[in-house]
C-alpha cells in the first residue's frame, strides 16, 4: 500500500486521472439511468419541471415543461459534455442545480435525496475543480502555449 501511495505522490498525472474518472463513470452512469429516458421523452417534462416551480406557489406552473425540459438537458446533454470534459463547469453547475432540487424535491416527498446528494457533490467537485487536462476543455480552451 506504501508503494502505491508513494507513486501517486510522486506522479503528476495522479491528479487529472482522478478527476478522468470523476467525470466518466457518474457522467456515464448519469446519462444511462437518469437523463436519457427524460430527454426521449417529453411527456415526462411537465412533472419534472414541477418538482422546481412547486416552492413559487404556482406562479411558475406555466412554465413546467421549460423547466422539465432544462432537467432533462442537464441530466442527459450536459452529462454528455461532462464526460468528455467540453464546457464542464457550465455543464456540471446545471447538473448540480438539478440535483439539487431533485434532492428537495425527496426530501418534501417521498424517497431518499441519496442519489442526489451524491452526484450534487460530484458535480460540484468536476465545477469547483475543472475537468482536469484529460478533457476537450483542455484541448480547445488551454491558455498555455504547447
Amino acid at each position: 500500500m506504501k508503494n502505491i501511495v508513494s507513486y501517486l505522490e510522486k506522479n503528476p498525472n495522479s491528479n487529472d486521472l482522478g478527476l478522468l474518472a470523476l467525470r466518466i463513470l457518474p457522467a456515464y452512469y448519469f446519462i444511462v439511468d437518469h437523463g436519457w429516458s427524460k430527454i426521449t421523452n417529453p411527456s415526462k417534462w411537465e412533472n419534472l419541471g414541477d418538482a422546481f416551480t412547486k416552492y413559487f406557489g404556482g406562479l411558475l406552473d406555466f412554465a413546467n415543461p421549460l423547466f422539465g425540459f432544462i432537467a432533462a438537458f442537464s441530466e442527459s446533454i450536459c452529462a454528455i459534455l461532462i464526460l468528455v470534459g467540453l464546457f464542464s463547469r457550465p455543464a456540471s453547475f446545471l447538473a448540480l442545480f438539478t440535483m439539487l432540487i431533485a434532492a428537495l424535491k425527496h426530501i418534501t416527498t417521498t424517497g431518499s435525496p441519496e442519489k442526489a446528494w451524491l452526484y450534487f457533490s460530484i458535480f460540484l467537485a468536476i465545477f469547483l475543480l475543472g475537468p482536469g487536462k484529460y478533457s476537450l476543455d483542455k484541448i480547445f480552451f488551454s491558455k498555455e502555449s504547447s
